[in-house]
């Protein structure tokens, strides 16, 4: 790729651009590029930065910004949106909740990522960084399982107890066998215990149940970002899940994620406020915890490094 960015690096502009950004707390202001230009200049001002955020204003930007951004960097991650109007809409499937599972995942495990997302994703409330690491489930060779615990604690986290394992989120227990597909792996894992000692683990193949790769430990993550114990005081949103001073953020359209944002909040409360007065919702206060307001995110960016991308002169 370096043969692409090559050309930009001798502009006198780019040079400068990456001058400011060392050290920024605030927005800096890229104007006047062409709408093709811009995923060229977002992926050669921030391939040296291990983690960075490119904010879109609705999903349908972000899922074009990604299909673009991949021709550069095939890893970069998409974090979809739920529907925060009509959010019982997605219950019946979980591949959104395993792809936002996979891209948190990542940044937990403190990868080098680039995440696109849009103002949903943004404001989307979700558990704090704390709290989903310490839902994460580790299970080793040779250790003690109480399997009734185990059991338990599944549920909670959002799996689904099946006869047998055919889709990411569903585990089964048989006697000393116990088959799990965690949400954010490719591939079922059976582990096979010795009394209450864990004996083996491997991956499998779900449909052949042909055993592959032997593996010493096995981290699981929640099923769903619904979590028993969550609360306002533990609730965040994905920004939060990186360091702040070691992520570059990238703004499409300032001034159209200004108003998605400001649209997409005054739609959620209203929705809220029908639910509640239709009993739809049994917490009164649950209405304060589902989104962050744009005007407190806005004032969370502008103490960090970002920059922003505006196809027309401002």
């Amino acid at each position: 790729m370096n043969a692409l960015t090559a050309p930009l690096a001798e502009l006198a502009e780019f040079q400068a651009l990456k001058l400011k950004m060392k050290g920024n707390k605030g927005i800096l202001q890229v104007s006047g590029c062409m709408e093709s230009q811009k995923v060229h200049l977002m992926y050669s001002i921030s391939k040296a930065v291990d983690h960075v955020f490119i904010l879109a204003e609705n999903d349908l930007k972000a899922k074009e910004l990604f299909d673009d951004y991949r021709f550069y960097d095939p890893d970069v991650l998409l974090y979809p949106a739920k529907d925060l109007l009509f959010y019982q809409a997605d219950i019946h499937s979980n591949q959104l909740d395993r792809q936002r599972m996979q891209v948190l995942k990542a940044i937990s495990e403190e990868k080098k990522t680039t995440v696109i997302l849009s103002m949903g994703g943004v404001m989307d409330c979700i558990p704090s960084k704390k709290l989903l690491k310490s839902r994460i489930m580790t299970l080793g060779l040779d250790e003690e399982l109480d399997l009734e615990e185990f059991k338990r604690q599944m549920v909670d986290m959002g799996y689904e107890r099946t006869a047998q394992v055919e889709m990411p989120g569903q585990f089964s227990v048989r006697g000393g066998i116990i088959d799990i597909y965690p949400l954010t792996e490719e591939l079922p894992v059976r582990i096979e215990m010795w009394d209450d000692e864990v004996d083996s683990i491997r991956r499998f193949e779900a449909e052949s149940q042909r055993s592959l790769e032997e593996l010493e430990l096995l981290q699981i993550y929640p099923a769903t970002d619904k979590l028993p114990d969550v609360n306002e005081q533990n609730l965040d949103t994905i920004l939060s899940y990186s360091d702040r001073e070691k992520t570059l953020f990238l703004l499409d359209e300032p001034n159209r994620l200004e108003e998605s944002g400001l649209v997409l909040e005054k739609e959620f409360r209203e929705s809220m406020e029908r639910r509640l007065l239709q009993e739809h919702l049994l917490v009164e206060n649950e209405v304060k915890v589902e989104i962050r307001g744009f005007k407190q995110l806005q004032g969370w960016l502008n103490g960090c490094n970002c920059i922003s991308f505006s196809a027309i002169e401002h």
